[in-house]
């Protein structure tokens, strides 16, 4: 016998779907079987208080979509159809193949756990971007200047290496600023530094290899590198940067992060660098410099990009903008030979096809217009202040915590006394709605030794967040 339950509150589907859903389901679990005749289209609507019209448009849709026959005079049949909901007893229903395993995709970071869903959790994330004071009317402003042309130019879409427009605004207005002197064919736009890093890691597989990297460090991305078969050499951070292992010297692949080692901030000693191209040049290697945050300096102006003092082109420079405005932005991009970028350009057309069109046009209007480098000037400020109010609570309510005052970059590297553990340190602030991070949570998960260490972000908070926080914690 058909029962039909019809929704007639708060529902927006049409009654004739919610038919014909109930009797595929019936069909398809075997409980309406296949020569099953269903009630007469007039005696369904008036058990369901409907338009006949109603059912039999559902009746209609159930044959037209093979569920059922329909022939004159004998009305409307179940057809013969495969059940699809048999289970055997020794494969138990958990929505995924038996095959498929969360582990095998494990992000080499657990900061994913971040509970950012509280609203009344304050967050020192790392390497978040400030929004509360992002250029809206600016940034407004340039979304109605690229809508203006979007007739023609929505129709620019081919496989290149990203826009004109925007290519020439990073040449012109972002790369001088590190000492980098490209043109626009020697620069491809990408999705961000986890996607540069990720194009990188697959040009390079079938090359083979090593790559080093420093720990604690951003380990996604060597991570890539690591997913494509290359060797991952981790290598200790001291106070001049990366210090490369005998092993590591005669890696193929060095990824650094020179202006500010993420998340100690340590600068890569200017001994370091010329070291680390002679290096390169030796044994015939690439350098993959991460650039992520170095607009952001307080006490001094950042020493030039490793790309900037490399004539042998062995540098690959990746940046973003995703510090700069905000993390969603998802807009980055490498600088590095003109055949490699024709290469990564044939690699992600495959993929993918580009970076958003829009995206470009309007974050080259808002490069064009100043917007961008007067944002920067502001917020530079802004942090530096942020920056500053941290470190006098730390001295005040922590002076047994051991850290240095950070030169640029938007975190705090913290090393906790003996006596303190840094696991009980970020419970007891949880509890007391702030949040801040473990070292651990950029080590290789066999390291140990950052375990007493805590990262404290400062970018994606306001002043007022951090006097709220600093106080609930007294």
């Amino acid at each position: 016998m058909l029962h039909i339950e019809l929704q007639r509150y708060r529902s927006h589907r049409p009654y004739y779907l919610q038919i014909l859903e109930q009797v595929r389901s019936g069909i398809l679990s075997g409980e309406f079987p296949a020569g099953m005749r269903l009630p007469p289209s007039r005696q369904l609507a008036i058990e369901l208080g409907i338009a006949r019209r109603t059912v039999v448009i559902a009746y209609e849709e159930l044959c037209a979509q093979g569920y059922c026959v329909s022939r004159v005079g004998h009305g409307t049949v179940i057809a013969p159809i495969t059940k699809v909901n048999t289970i055997s007893s020794h494969h138990p229903r958990t929505g995924m193949p038996q095959w498929f395993t969360v582990e095998a995709f494990a992000s080499p970071e657990t900061i994913s756990s971040i509970t950012l869903n509280r609203k009344s959790l304050i967050c020192f994330a790392p390497s978040l971007a400030q929004t509360e004071r992002l250029p809206i009317k600016a940034m407004r402003q340039a979304f109605q200047s690229v809508m203006q042309t979007a007739s023609t130019s929505f129709q620019d879409y081919k496989r290149n290496n990203g826009h004109p427009s925007l290519l020439k605004a990073i040449c012109q207005a972002v790369l001088p600023d590190r000492g980098i002197q490209a043109t626009p064919d020697q620069v491809i736009i990408t999705n961000g530094s986890l996607h540069s890093s990720f194009l990188l890691a697959k040009l390079f597989a079938p090359y083979g290899g090593s790559i080093s990297y420093g720990i604690p460090g951003y380990l996604a991305i060597p991570a890539n590198f690591t997913e494509q078969g290359i060797l991952g050499l981790p290598c200790s951070v001291d106070t001049e940067g990366v210090c490369l292992t005998d092993e590591a010297r005669s890696a193929r692949f060095h990824y650094v992060m020179p202006e500010h080692h993420f998340p100690q901030g340590v600068t890569l000693s200017p001994e370091r660098r010329a070291s680390l191209l002679e290096l390169a040049n030796h044994h015939d290697a690439l350098i993959v410099e991460d650039d992520y945050d170095s607009e952001f300096y307080f006490d001094r102006h950042p020493l030039p990009a490793l790309k900037a003092t490399d004539p042998s082109e062995r540098v690959i420079y990746m940046g973003t903008f995703s510090k700069v405005l905000f993390n969603g932005l998802r807009v980055g991009y490498i600088v590095a030979h003109p055949t490699m970028i024709q290469q990564l350009v044939d690699l992600r057309w495959q993929q993918e096809g580009g970076t958003s069109l829009v995206l470009q046009l309007w974050l080259a209007e808002l490069l064009n217009s100043g917007a961008v480098e007067r944002h920067l000037r502001r917020i530079r400020v802004h942090h530096r202040k942020k920056c500053n109010l941290i470190a006098d609570y730390l001295r005040r309510d922590f002076p047994d915590w051991r850290w240095q005052m950070p030169s640029g970059g938007l975190q705090f590297w913290i090393e906790l006394p003996l006596q303190h553990n840094a696991q009980q340190v970020i419970q007891q602030w949880l509890e007391r709605d702030v949040q801040i991070f473990s070292g651990l949570d950029y080590c290789d998960r066999q390291s140990k030794e950052s375990e007493n260490y805590l990262i404290l972000g400062f970018g994606g908070v306001t002043e007022e967040q951090i006097d709220q926080a600093f106080t609930q914690l007294r």
